[in-house]
């Protein structure tokens, strides 16, 4: 998300004199005052964020007590709008709505994006039967277009809404995040899992060390780290981090310094999760089919990267994912381990250019939770799922290189002149993803996975732009106990084709409606995957035609 999407609220002045922290001893009378503050928040907040300011608790100041008045401290029960945690280490118990002394300049920042498409897929039925008709409509669309496997393109947009919020200086920040999957106003059901609420919790720190020479900045709590991310500010066209992401409870060090044209990076993190499923829990889609044969998951990461005059920017990752069964069950230990490269070139009015190279090596990964993503699978099992297979026992390699190639036609041909997007522009591009599989099921061992494709966009006017996209994908292996020769695996292939129209309110609007058609050209046996949870069916036939309506904004 740029910077220049954020939304400030207005700064205020402080109290100097007023302590974010209260000794436990000061009394727990503060209750009262503290729930007259969140009421008032709550209301800004409801409001807008223009009346955000005028609900400090520290904008007051405290009268003068009467000494004939009564106290209303101490009190007989807690404000039931402090939160019900215990106290603090060292004694201190937050005095909700009030500022630390060694304040800075506070601020409060939210901003967010969301995307709510209607996709309506195209079929017809075999042997119609009295009263149905010869022609159905899908929605969802039945596709070969699934999140979690390697035929995952991204052409297809799916709903998605994330609101950020934050609070702090410029030296410490609280970070909360809110993610949903579905809008329950659009569902025939309720499905808890996609209401995945809070996601990231955690604090942003930027300690004053080093002067100028260097950077460091801690991130301490819940959050998820993405490598290999294709695209300059977003995870590229087919929606997948290339080498790993990340999600779990810990932290994560990132030193910047540099020394005349170069940049060196160096960041390590270390993460586990906070839950584990008990041998008892029954999968459902209530708890998007919780897995109790993964065990406890720690992942430790390092890496470092190199760049030079903010074009070229090289870096090394190796991650490495333990897990281990904590429930009593006879499960060996697992890991997984990735080495990986990337390079990103700024080539100014020619473009940009990221390459990506990651070795993945599984051994018994079976027990991996969902705290590490390869390819946008979750965890060991995932991997054995859509990748080595249910016999592998979750041992494996997976060797994938990919990249992305962008180019605005506009900035070239305007060159010496700056191009800042404000005309008519053609928008160019090329993204291509391949990974080899080893392993130790030999029905998918020695594999090859490929997709590719190539996307224009033409913006005529300030609230018109018209756009072509392209995909072809060889998916490999299609299912558990399926296999392809080289003589059948064509069959498998399948190929897509996506104008659209996008309408906006301005050359360079945060929000867009998109109308698209699609056109899949489906092999003999290309499949999808349906039912819960989600598995390939070779007897489903897949829709040829989809048309999708989508709205999206980001601020």
């Amino acid at each position: 998300m740029h910077e220049s999407g954020v939304m400030k609220a207005e700064r205020t002045m402080r109290d100097p004199y007023k302590s974010r922290w209260r000794e436990i001893g000061g009394g727990v009378g503060s209750g009262l005052r503290a729930g007259v503050v969140v009421a008032t928040l709550a209301l800004a907040l409801a409001g807008g964020g223009g009346g955000l300011s005028a609900a400090r608790a520290d904008e007051a100041t405290d009268k003068p007590a009467d000494p004939e008045g009564l106290s209303i401290d101490p009190a007989l029960s807690l404000d039931p709008s402090a939160p019900q945690v215990a106290a603090l280490p060292g004694g201190m118990t937050p005095s909700y709505g009030q500022r630390s002394l060694s304040e800075g300049e506070w601020r409060f920042d939210f901003h967010g994006f969301f995307t709510a498409p209607l996709t309506m897929g195209f079929n017809t039925r075999a042997a119609p039967m009295d009263g149905q008709s010869k022609n159905v409509l899908h929605a969802p669309p039945v596709v070969p277009d699934d999140l979690e496997t390697f035929s995952h393109t991204g052409v297809i947009p799916m709903t998605y809404a994330k609101l950020n919020f934050s609070e702090g200086n410029n030296i410490v920040s609280a970070n909360i995040s809110i993610v949903a999957r579905q809008a329950n106003v659009s569902t025939s059901f309720l499905e808890p899992a996609d209401q995945m609420g809070i996601t990231d919790l955690f604090l942003s720190v930027l300690p004053p060390v080093g002067g100028n020479r260097f950077h460091l900045q801690l991130l301490v709590g819940a959050f998820s780290s993405r490598y290999g991310a294709p695209g300059e500010y977003d995870e590229g066209r087919y929606g997948t981090p290339l080498i790993a992401r990340i999600s779990g409870a810990g932290e994560q060090a990132t030193l910047k310094t540099g020394f005349k044209n170069f940049t060196f990076v160096f960041e390590q993190g270390l993460r586990g999760q906070t839950n584990q499923a008990s041998s008892s829990i029954t999968p459902d889609v209530w708890n998007n089919f919780a897995d109790a044969g993964a065990g406890n998951t720690f992942v430790a990461d390092g890496h470092i990267g190199v760049g030079y005059k903010r074009r070229v920017m090289v870096g090394g990752h190796f991650i490495r994912a333990s897990g281990q069964d904590t429930l009593g069950t006879s499960s060996p230990d697992g890991r997984i381990n990735i080495l990986a490269a990337d390079a990103r070139l700024s080539l100014g009015r020619f473009g940009q250019l990221y390459l990506a190279y990651a070795h993945t090596d599984a051994l018994q990964a079976r027990v991996v939770s969902r705290i590490i993503s390869v390819l946008n699978t979750q965890g060991g099992k995932g991997l054995m799922d859509n990748y080595f297979g249910g016999n592998s026992g979750g041992t494996g390699k997976l060797d994938t290189i990919g990249g992305q190639y962008d180019l605005s036609i506009g900035r070239l041909v305007s060159y010496p002149v700056p191009f800042s997007g404000d005309g008519p522009d053609l928008f160019v591009s090329l993204f291509a993803l391949q990974t080899h599989v080893s392993s130790a099921e030999a029905s998918r061992d020695n594999i090859t996975k490929r997709k590719l494709g190539l996307e224009t966009t033409y913006s005529l006017l300030s609230w018109l732009a018209a756009s072509l996209r392209y995909d072809r994908v060889d998916p490999g292996v299609s299912g558990p106990g399926i296999s392809m020769g080289d003589t059948d695996g064509g069959a498998y292939r399948f190929a897509v084709v996506s104008p659209r129209i996008i309408f906006r309110t301005d050359w360079q609007a945060t929000d867009q409606v998109v109308l698209q058609y699609s056109h899949w050209f489906n092999g003999s046996r290309t499949t999808v995957r349906v039912g819960d949870p989600p598995a390939e069916d070779l007897k489903i036939v897949p829709d040829s035609d989809t048309v999708t309506l989508s709205a999206s904004m980001w601020w």
